[in-house]
């Protein structure tokens, strides 16, 4: 309800997710080492991308890519606090000659593609003698058509690397010693998105995609609603839980029959409840049985469905009578005091003169610390790429000038922490300084691989509220059964794949 295409892409880790059939992928355990002539390797000495051979290796770069370029000391950052680039040695970079076509396969993103469109014109202009082909996939199709090029062995030379299963048998290259021989150290990636780019969420596994910029899934409040209720704005520092939250949404909501007429206290998103994903499948990411039916999860569901029951919380069918963009046109009207957002309707928001600010939500545990979702997108670059040289380029556009460039096209950061403070990223805008330290939260998350479709957070919120049922227990348990023989599926199937 209300969530964007951004934040759908970023939840596929615990809703419905396209499965890999053995008809798109073969079998998971043919080895898939082919790879083009004239794919350049890195270094020698260090780990070879997945399917290389073994010409010219590149000349290493500076932290940015450009010759001479330099990074600030790194130093380890507290819980809240945005931490510092890490230091890299400046060393001149010769890219190789490239031309030809490169072909670049997205889904939307809720963004008109205009930094990919912008980042392609940019490229083009330095490589004159490139052709780069945008080609913007329907979402719910995407992985099948990716699959389908991936069987025919004829893939896309740039992609979204939305399926860490193409990169676990061996079909996407694995960038790891790219970004050394590039100058980019991985470090300096924020920890908010490093873990969408790397295999398992877990650099040390691999990097086999580049995001440009980190996006976040947080929670804004409207400050006029809270002041007028005599209600305490939520802390910065840390969740509140979900009692503490409940409270605060049922002294400001003044429910309506028509939800045209009502001051909603809160949005109560179903999605929050698996916004953490070590609530629910486990600090492996392997057990449901005993994390998405605990008695914290069984009374969170409970309190957050009784907002919605009570008309403190907007409900599927208010929000489809108001039309529009769910909760967050809401809260632009001032027509609910705290919701959850992608960072960039912020803009919204200032254009209709809401004060807000930006806060971490409330948790299941909050004692687990602060939690807001983020993530970016992964470009990358498959072993049977018919321009491995311009991807490769490409790539490193995207790992060094996309950085600099994305922040003027939008209001989200650059993924490189050095790179934000460059360009000195929210100096002159106060949300933008609360989001960077909100950021400053952000971790990787658990990794679950793709195919676990029978948790579904939604349903057990539609029973509650649509058929009134009460003890949320009754409706998890036998969910949560169904959804583990999911998660050892899955996990199966991900260890069988091998490149």
């Amino acid at each position: 309800m209300g969530i964007g295409m951004r934040q759908r892409n970023r939840l596929a880790l615990v809703v419905a997710a396209l499965l890999l059939t053995s008809a798109c992928l073969g079998d998971p355990r043919e080895q898939h080492n082919a790879t083009p002539a004239g794919l350049r390797t890195p270094p020698p000495g260090a780990s070879q991308p997945a399917g290389s051979v073994s010409p010219t290796p590149p000349a290493t770069a500076g932290p940015s890519g450009q010759p001479g370029a330099t990074a600030t000391p790194r130093t380890s950052a507290h819980p809240g606090e945005t931490p510092t680039a890490p230091t890299a040695t400046p060393v001149p970079y010769v890219p190789p000659p490239i031309s030809g076509r490169l072909q670049i396969w997205s889904f939307a993103q809720g963004d008109d593609e205009v930094p990919i469109k912008e980042y392609i014109r940019q490229f083009e202009e330095r490589y004159p003698d490139v052709d780069a082909r945008l080609n913007v996939i329907p979402e719910d199709n995407y992985t099948t058509k990716v699959n389908v090029s991936l069987t025919a062995d004829s893939p896309p030379d740039i992609a979204i690397i939305e399926d860490m299963r193409w990169a676990k048998s061996g079909r996407v290259v694995e960038l790891t010693p790219w970004l050394q021989a590039w100058g980019v150290p991985i470090e300096d990636f924020s920890p908010g998105g490093i873990g969408r780019m790397a295999l398992e969420a877990d650099p040390a596994k691999g990097v086999y995609g580049i995001g440009d910029f980190l996006g976040g899934y947080v929670s804004v409040y409207n400050k006029a609603l809270y002041t007028a209720a005599g209600v305490p704005e939520p802390p910065a520092d840390r969740s509140l839980s979900y009692d503490e939250f409940a409270a605060n949404c049922r002294a400001i909501g003044k429910p309506a029959s028509d939800p045209a007429q009502a001051l909603y206290g809160c949005a109560a998103q179903d999605n929050l409840y698996s916004l953490r994903a070590a609530d629910v499948f486990g600090a492996d990411g392997r057990t449901i049985v005993g994390n998405g039916n605990a008695d914290a999860m069984v009374h969170a569901f409970e309190v957050g469905s009784s907002l919605i029951s009570d008309g403190m919380a907007p409900s599927g069918t208010a929000l489809d009578a108001l039309g529009g963009d769910g909760e967050s046109d809401l809260f632009a009207q001032g027509k609910i005091a705290v919701t959850g957002t992608d960072f960039t309707e912020v803009n919204k928001y200032k254009a209709n003169g809401v004060d807000f600010a930006i806060v971490p939500f409330y948790a299941v545990y909050p004692e687990k610390g602060p939690l807001l979702d983020t993530f970016t997108a992964p470009w990358g670059t498959f072993t049977k790429s018919s321009n491995p040289d311009a991807a490769l380029e490409f790539l490193r556009f995207i790992a060094t000038d996309a950085q600099r460039i994305r922040p003027t096209i939008t209001p989200d950061p650059p993924l490189r922490i050095s790179i934000a403070q460059e360009v000195g990223y929210g100096a002159d805008d106060p949300i933008k300084q609360q989001y960077l330290k909100l950021l400053g939260f952000a971790q990787a998350q658990v990794f679950v691989p793709n195919g676990v479709e029978a948790w579904d957070p939604g349903e057990v919120v539609r029973q509650m509220t649509v058929e009134h049922k009460t003890d949320a227990r009754a409706i998890l348990d036998p969910m949560v059964q169904d959804a583990q023989r999911e998660v050892d599926r899955v996990w199966r199937d991900w260890e069988e794949l091998a490149p």
